[in-house]
């Protein structure tokens, strides 16, 4: 049955991956301290509640924007893994524009100018890994992680040093009237789905990025251009991500404080892209259930569990889907 669907291969693989990971999360976590009936009360909590069920579409923004653009790069074989570091830098250029640009715009000026300023600073940061893997044939995994840590490293210095209000290393937060609700970053997140998934499968472009990443060599042969193919790709999937860092800002971050770490948004955007086997409106989906794995997250620590159990549950959840998919690939 499978051999004769092989479009249902990975959706069949992320669904067995998904019962036995909550299986085996509910094994761990009936050994923990919260026990059995905390870890299953949590999961009933998260997924069948109204207040956790939109939070999860709230963190949905950052991954589900990631993902999709990268879904893109990965089909024309651009490993980026710089959508990290361009979510900062777009939730960096928001709160520069809302709070410290004294430009003073009502939200409806600055909401889509957020998104737009945010966009084309993540793909000036894709154009520039573009650039160094067409011209000088730099490694773009090595490239775009190190820019990750350069984007890390200037948003701690913002945060605790120009940017810094008060006695803390905290920033000032965007206002209340400038702030998204889950609808609006649903409605975002989809329609740049639907953008991507159409250039993908509906326009010469698309197929352009199918053929090169499938067979360089001929693709070049029929006079697709190489270097224009990979510099496109990696600042549509640098957009894309930058517009996650907007609506991470103006979502649910609110403000900066240096981190030692980034948060993860991007590097689940990687992870998301791969599992959905590059295509945009499966990426949507999965985004969704990562959301919903990191709400579970802190709702497990609420009912007790230790930061080392929840990382654990995660992980075996996430790696039952990548082997479970990887199994039903074969």
């Amino acid at each position: 049955m499978l051999a004769s669907r092989p479009s249902l291969r990975p959706l069949v693989g992320v669904t067995i991956g998904l019962i036995a990971g909550f299986a085996l999360a509910l094994i761990l976590g009936s050994i923990s301290p919260a026990g059995f009936k905390g870890m299953a009360s949590s999961l009933v909590w998260v997924y069948t509640s109204p207040a956790p069920l939109i939070f999860t579409l709230t963190l949905l923004g950052p991954i589900a924007c990631a993902a999709v653009g990268l879904t893109l790069a990965y089909r024309a074989r651009f490993i980026t893994i710089g959508s990290e570091g361009q979510i900062l830098l777009g939730s960096i250029v928001t709160l520069w524009l809302i709070e410290y640009s004294d430009l003073n715009l009502h939200p409806t000026i600055a909401i889509p100018t957020s998104i737009v300023l945010g966009g084309f600073t993540g793909a000036f940061l894709g154009f520039v890994v573009g650039l160094l893997r067409v011209y000088v044939n730099a490694n773009e995994i090595l490239v775009s992680l190190m820019l990750n840590y350069v984007i890390l490293y200037i948003l701690n210095h913002l945060a605790s040093g120009p940017w810094r209000v008060g006695p803390f290393a905290i920033t000032r937060s965007v206002g209340e009237e400038y702030r998204l609700g889950p609808l609006a970053i649903v409605v975002t997140t989809v329609s740049l789905t639907l953008l991507c998934w159409v250039l993908l499968t509906r326009s010469k472009f698309g197929l352009a990025i199918k053929v090169y990443g499938r067979a360089p060599r001929v693709a070049e042969t029929y006079g697709l251009n190489s270097k224009t193919i990979v510099l496109a790709v990696a600042m549509l999937s640098g957009f894309t991500s930058g517009v996650g860092g907007v609506l991470m800002m103006l979502g649910f971050q609110h403000n900066l404080s240096p981190m030692s770490v980034s948060p993860g948004y991007g590097y689940m955007g990687v992870l998301v892209s791969w599992l959905s086997a590059n295509n945009p409106l499966v990426a949507l989906l999965a985004s969704w259930f990562f959301s919903s794995i990191l709400v579970l997250g802190r709702s497990l620590q609420a009912s007790g569990l230790p930061i080392g159990y929840v990382l654990a549950i995660q992980s075996i959840i996430v790696l039952s889907v990548m082997i479970a998919r990887r199994l039903t690939s074969r």
